[in-house]
């Protein structure tokens, strides 16, 4: 294990933060609208979007919730646009579109919806779940993802 992979490891292991898996249909722009409706947030699109340099780039939303010393995060985890890798064999020369995911183990997964800080008495994943547009939502274990390190932004 290198330095830099054990300093990552370090600073994952003293953030404190939840992460909830999203499945859903819609645009990123309507989930966080939903949210922030259903939910009392008030996530707004990043300046930039997470761009990481062999996977893709990445629509982010993100409010920090000043009063409660808690930020929210909404990742989409398939990526904007698709990247080309040239073929081989019968259609060698041609290229083929290969869709990058934030976090690949889990491509089934839309979006990641990242709390950090105390969770306390919320009840973030029955909001999830009572939502008319999410097909369904659990929370999901961040030291069995190998690419957890993509979720930091």
């Amino acid at each position: 294990m290198g330095a830099l992979e054990e300093f990552w490891e370090s600073l994952l292991d003293e953030a404190s933060y939840s992460l909830f898996a999203i499945h859903s249909n819609v645009e990123d722009h309507a989930m966080a609208y939903v949210l922030n409706e259903a939910c009392g947030l008030r996530l707004k699109r990043t300046p930039r979007d997470l761009e990481l340099v062999k996977q893709g780039v990445f629509t982010v939303f993100s409010w920090k919730d000043e009063a409660s010393f808690r930020e929210w995060t909404l990742f989409r985890n398939p990526g904007r646009d698709a990247m080309a890798n040239p073929s081989e064999g019968l259609f060698a020369g041609e290229t083929t579109l290969k869709r990058p995911y934030l976090v690949p183990e889990k491509k089934e997964v839309d979006y990641f919806l990242k709390l950090e800080g105390e969770e306390q008495e919320l009840k973030v994943l029955s909001l999830l779940l009572a939502l008319p547009r999410v097909i369904t939502a659990y929370r999901l274990d961040t030291s069995k993802l190998k690419s957890r390190y993509n979720l930091i932004y």
